[in-house]
């Protein structure tokens, strides 16, 4: 039988490839990846990387043959010791900065301050950035130039995710890279609450938000735009998200709460760019606002061959179950079937609606 060590360097990267293949998100819904990285920096690392830690350190050759693969994509996990794993993880690449090059994608809980992601901004090869727990309330400070980073990072991915930084610190992040393409923006909302400096706290609103993505309004394609999950009622109930101007964007994924806001769910339409080709909505506070009851659909639809003609697909999903009055009980969980004058405006807007309730 031949041993691994005889094998040829192509058939034992084929091999380790498949293996290490990315699960990525698979076919979880977008209101649960936030959940995601929190697990996937929480728990221990999967087998396979354990795995192949080993197996790089069997030889000088497996080393050098398998670095990429085991550099390609980081996760920082969090332990008994905080961060003591990022500070492992810096050394190694300030002593060894050819792994840099390596590096494709990372996911970095920051528990301290923006140093603790800011390196892999600059990493020469990386493209998707995941930061967890941003949390900066006042303007960074420019101690080291910050300014000068503007439009330099290779980031093309970025994902924000349990993201409480303020307006200023979070256009800053936003400013780096050369051309953001994707984007998901996972508010907590309620840092922004409360009292600073002796001054109410300004609230989180979607202008704010807006304002933080100047730089990016040309280039990105992918937005997505979450909150964890509500533990209280009231952490935003304003006007709704304007997204006119980002002329590249084909796909938004959002909260209902940020598409309709306070203002009439009717005039939802007037608020999305002409280039949008996906949408997809879920009511995460279905106290406030149930899709069985919304009107924003509607007006999508008498609006849609004018102002959003490439428009093709509607995904909407709410914990909601609707009462069936004939039947005097609820109705089961899963796909809602639109009534048929509803079907035909939607077959006549060429547009596919997929709706799931109870979920």
């Amino acid at each position: 039988m031949v041993q691994l060590l005889d094998l040829p360097d192509e058939l034992i990267l084929v091999i380790v490839n498949y293996v290490q293949a990315e699960k990525g998100q698979g076919n979880l819904p977008f209101y649960k990846w936030g959940d995601l990285y929190e697990r996937a920096i929480k728990q221990d690392q999967p087998q396979q990387n354990k795995d192949l830690r080993s197996l790089y350190l069997v030889s000088s050759r497996f080393y050098r043959l398998l670095k990429r693969n085991y550099y390609e994509n980081i996760c920082v996990r969090e332990g008994p010791f905080h961060n003591h794993p990022l500070d492992r993880l810096k050394r190694t690449l300030r002593d060894e900065p050819n792994l840099q090059k390596f590096i494709n994608s990372a996911i970095v809980p920051c528990t301290t301050s923006l140093y603790d992601f800011f390196c892999f901004y600059w990493f020469p090869n990386m493209q998707t950035l995941s930061i967890l727990r941003f949390m900066a309330m006042d303007p960074l400070e420019d101690e080291s130039g910050l300014r000068q980073f503007i439009g330099k990072s290779p980031v093309t991915a970025l994902n924000l995710i349990r993201c409480g930084a303020h307006e200023e610190a979070l256009a800053t992040i936003l400013s780096w890279p050369a051309a953001l393409e994707v984007l998901h923006y996972d508010v907590e909302q309620g840092e922004w609450d409360g009292i600073y400096d002796d001054e109410p706290g300004k609230g989180w609103t979607c202008a704010a938000f807006v304002r933080t993505l100047q730089p990016q309004m040309g280039s990105l394609k992918e937005l997505t735009l979450t909150r964890p999950w509500l533990v209280h009622e009231g952490l935003f109930n304003g006007p709704r998200i304007c997204l006119r101007d980002f002329t590249a964007l084909t796909t938004l994924r959002i909260y209902h709460v940020f598409l309709c806001g306070e203002d009439d769910p009717l005039e939802a339409w007037r608020s999305l760019p002409r280039s949008l080709e996906d949408l997809e909505i879920f009511y995460d506070d279905w106290d406030l606002t149930t899709f069985e009851e919304d009107t924003f659909l509607l007006g999508l639809l008498v609006h849609k061959e004018e102002n959003l003609p490439h428009l093709r697909r509607i995904s909407i999903a709410s914990p909601e179950i609707i009462w069936d009055a004939e039947k005097e009980e609820y109705k089961p969980a899963g796909r809602w079937s639109p009534p048929p004058p509803l079907a035909h405006a939607l077959e006549i807007a060429g547009l596919a609606l997929d709706v799931q309730l109870g979920i």
